[in-house]
C-alpha cells in the first residue's frame, strides 16, 4: 500500500545543452514542484492511516537494507510497516549521469555535515565535508554512482570468528550475493555471478582513456580481472558494472519496495514519517515508535519487532535519542541511560583523495558539450544504450601498497581507485563545487582542464586505521548529530594515501599504453600547495589534505560483537541491540571497514540475511518475540 506515485515525463528537451542546463536548474535546490506534489498527494491521503497501527515488523528507514529486510519479511508472510523520513524518487533520477548532482538536492538528502577537521579538507569551506545520505524511497540508492562492487568479502569470516556465528561467514554470505544478482556486466557469466536474481547489473559506457588504463595496469603487472568473484577480493583492474536495467538506475526502491506492493498486501509504506523515538515497555523491551507525518504525531507499534534501518547516522541518533549510548554523552543531554553502550564511538568512513585532473589526447575522454548529441539523448531514451548509460565511472582498480607489504598486511587491498569522468559543463561543475562544499579557487584549479579531454583518480583507503564519532547535538530529533570522523589524524593513513596517489600518477605517465595518448598530470599547483615542489611526497600529502573526500560509506557506528564483554559491540550477531528485547538494527552501521566493504550491494544482501536470520529466529525461539 503506498499512495499515488507522481511520475512525469522529463526526458525529452530539445537539445543536449537544454538538459544540461534543465538538470542543473533542477538538482539545486531539488526537484522542489515534484516533490511539493508528492507530499501534497501524501497528505491529502493521510486520513488512510489510523494511530496506535500495529504491524508484526517495524522498519525504521527504506534504504537498501530497510527496503530488503521489508522484501524478505513479507515473502515470509508478515506484516511490514516501513517509515521513510522522505518521498518518492522522480523519474530523473533513473538518469544515468545525474549520479553526482543528486548531492545537491536536497529534496532527498540529509546533507550531513562534519565538524571542521584539524587534518583534512582544507579546500573546504571551514575545513567542513559534506556527507550526503538518502532521504527518500530507496535510500542513498538512488544518490549513488551505481557501481557494484562487494569489496573486501573474505572480511566476513573475521565478523564470524569474532562472533562465533557461521551465518556471518564468507561461504554462506556469498551465496546471497549471488541470489540477488541478474547480471549482464563486462566478464563472462559463470559460477561468479548469479543469472535469475532480482537485481539488475548490467555494463556501463566506457571512454577510450578507460580502456588503456587497463592496459596500463596489465603493463605494470596486475591483471584485468572480475572485482567481483565468488571469493576473495584481489588486486587488479576493472571496468565498471553498475546497479542498472534497461540503461536505467535499478535502486532498492524499484528492486524491493514497488516489487513487494505488487504481490502481496503485506506491506504499508509510510513516507515523510520523521521517527523521533522508540518506545520500550518494561526490561528494556521494544514495542513500538514514535514519529511525525505532516505535522501530526503518531505512534505504531509492532507484535514482533522493531528494526532500525535508518543508515548509519540516523540510526544511532535513534537509539540515543531513545536512552541506548554512552552514559556520560547521554547525561549531559539530560538524556536518561537506558543501556550504556558505545553507540556511535567507533565511526568509519572510506575516504580519500580527489586527485586530477589527468589531461589525455582530444577525443580520448567524455566532454558532454562536445561527445553527446541529441539522437544519443533519444537513443538512451528509447532503449538505454548508448554514450548516455554513463553514470561518469569508468573503471576500478586495487592494489596492496609496499606499506602495507612491509607491516605483512596482505590479506586484502589497501587501496582501491576509482577512475572518473568528470569533465563537465560550467553550470554542473558549480553544483558540484556547492554540493561538496569546495571553496571558489577549486572550481578555477579544475576550470582549466574544463574543456579539455581528461579525467580523475578517487584513490581511496580501504581499510583506515583512523576512526571518528558520532554524538547527539541536543535532544531535538531534527537536529543532525555532530559528526567528526577525524580523516587523517593518522599518519600511517596519510603515508598510504601519498603511495596511492604516486602509483595513480605513476599509472599514467609512466605507461606506453596512456602515453600513446599524452596522459599527464595536471601541472598546474594545487591552490594552497603552492609552497612545495610538484609531485614530491609533500606535495601529495598537502593535496591529499585539501582534497580529501568520502566514499559515501560510512559505518561501525552500531557495531556488531558477541555480546557485551566485547567493548566495541553494541549488536549480537542476531543484529539484536545489547540489553535490549525486540530491537534490532539491520543498515551498514552494524559493519566496520575494518571487516568489510560496505557499499549498496552489502546493504542489499545485509537485509536479506537478516531476514533469514529473523525468521529463524522466530521458528526456533519463539519466546524471545
Amino acid at each position: 500500500m503506498l499512495e499515488r506515485l507522481p511520475f512525469f515525463n522529463l526526458f525529452a528537451p530539445r537539445t543536449v545543452r537544454l538538459l544540461m542546463y534543465l538538470l542543473s536548474q533542477l538538482a539545486y535546490p531539488g526537484l522542489y514542484g515534484i516533490t511539493e506534489y508528492d507530499k501534497e498527494l501524501d497528505t491529502s491521503q493521510i486520513n488512510l492511516q489510523n494511530n496506535n497501527d500495529q504491524f508484526d515488523f517495524l522498519i525504521v528507514g527504506a534504504g537498501s537494507s530497510g527496503s530488503s529486510l521489508a522484501s524478505r519479511l513479507t515473502l515470509a508472510d508478515y506484516s511490514v510497516l516501513l517509515l521513510e523520513a522522505g518521498g518518492t524518487p522522480s523519474p530523473i533520477h533513473a538518469f544515468p549521469l545525474y549520479s553526482y548532482l543528486q548531492n545537491a538536492d536536497l529534496d532527498v538528502n540529509w546533507k550531513y555535515k562534519t565538524v571542521p577537521q584539524k587534518n583534512a579538507c582544507f579546500e573546504m569551506n571551514k575545513n567542513i565535508c559534506h556527507w550526503p545520505a538518502g532521504k527518500v524511497l530507496g535510500g542513498s540508492s538512488i544518490l549513488n554512482a551505481m557501481m557494484y562492487l562487494r569489496g573486501n568479502v573474505q572480511g566476513f569470516d573475521e565478523i564470524a570468528e569474532k562472533t562465533g556465528d557461521n551465518r556471518w561467514n564468507l561461504t554462506n554470505v556469498l551465496k546471497y550475493y549471488k541470489n540477488l544478482e541478474n547480471y549482464n556486466g563486462w566478464f563472462e557469466p559463470s559460477d561468479q555471478h548469479g543469472l535469475n536474481g532480482s537485481m539488475s547489473v548490467e555494463r556501463t559506457g566506457i571512454q577510450p582513456f578507460a580502456e588503456r588504463m587497463m592496459e596500463a595496469g596489465e603493463e605494470l603487472g596486475y591483471p584485468v580481472r572480475d572485482p567481483n568473484p565468488y571469493g576473495p577480493y584481489t588486486e587488479g583492474f576493472a571496468k565498471l558494472d553498475l546497479h542498472m536495467k534497461n540503461g536505467r538506475r535499478h535502486d532498492t526502491f524499484q528492486h524491493f519496495i514497488l516489487p513487494a506492493m505488487k504481490r502481496s498486501n503485506k506491506l504499508v509504506v509510510r513516507k515523510f514519517s520523521h521517527v523521533t523515538k522508540i518506545l520500550f515497555q518494561e526490561n528494556n523491551e521494544a514495542y513500538g515508535v514514535e514519529y511525525l507525518r505532516h505535522e501530526k504525531r503518531y505512534i505504531a507499534t509492532a507484535k514482533l519487532e522493531v528494526i532500525l534501518s535508518a543508515g548509519t547516522i540516523r540510526s544511532p541518533q535513534l537509539l540515543m535519542l531513545s536512552g541506548i549510548g554512552p552514559k556520560d554523552h547521554l547525561a549531559k543531554l539530560g538524556i536518561k541511560t537506558r543501556i550504556n553502550l558505545p553507540v556511535g564511538q567507533h565511526l568509519q568512513d572510506k575516504y580519500g583523495v580527489f586527485l586530477g585532473p589527468f589531461l589525455v589526447e582530444k577525443y580520448q575522454a567524455l566532454v558532454l558539450e562536445r561527445d553527446l548529441r541529441l539522437i544519443d539523448m533519444v537513443q538512451w531514451y528509447r532503449s538505454g544504450t548508448g554514450p548516455f548509460r554513463t553514470a561518469l565511472g569508468d573503471g576500478t582498480y586495487a592494489i596492496i601498497t609496499e606499506k602495507a607489504k612491509r607491516n605483512n598486511r596482505t590479506t586484502k587491498p589497501d587501496i582501491h581507485t576509482y577512475i572518473l569522468s568528470t569533465t563537465l559543463t560550467n553550470e554542473l561543475r558549480r553544483m558540484l563545487v556547492e554540493a561538496y562544499n569546495y571553496k571558489p579557487e577549486i572550481f578555477e584549479y579544475f576550470s582549466k582542464a574544463a574543456y579539455t579531454d581528461s579525467f580523475i583518480q578517487l584513490v581511496t583507503l580501504n581499510n583506515p586505521i583512523g576512526d571518528g564519532t558520532l554524538k547527539l547535538k541536543d535532544k531535538n530529533p531534527f537536529s543532525h548529530p555532530v559528526i567528526d570522523p577525524r580523516y587523517l589524524q593518522n599518519q600511517d593513513d596519510v603515508d598510504t594515501l601519498v603511495e596511492g596517489a604516486k602509483f595513480a600518477v605513476k599509472l599514467v605517465e609512466s605507461t606506453k599504453s596512456i602515453q600513446k595518448i599524452i596522459g599527464r598530470f595536471s601541472p598546474n599547483l594545487l591552490p594552497g600547495c603552492e609552497e612545495y615542489k610538484w609531485k614530491s611526497d609533500e606535495y601529495y600529502e598537502c593535496f591529499i589534505r585539501h582534497m580529501t573526500i568520502t566514499a559515501f560509506k560510512y559505518s561501525s557506528t552500531v557495531p556488531i560483537g558477541r555480546d557485551m564483554s566485547d567493548p566495541v559491540a553494541v549488536v549480537d550477531s542476531h543484529l539484536r541491540v545489547l540489553g535490549t528485547k525486540r530491537l534490532r538494527v539491520v543498515d551498514g552501521s552494524v559493519l566496520q571497514h575494518r571487516h568489510t566493504s560496505i557499499n549498496d550491494v552489502t546493504c542489499r544482501m545485509l537485509g536479506q540475511l537478516a531476514g533469514d536470520i529473523i525468521i529463524d529466529d522466530k521458528v526456533q525461539n519463539p519466546a524471545s518475540f
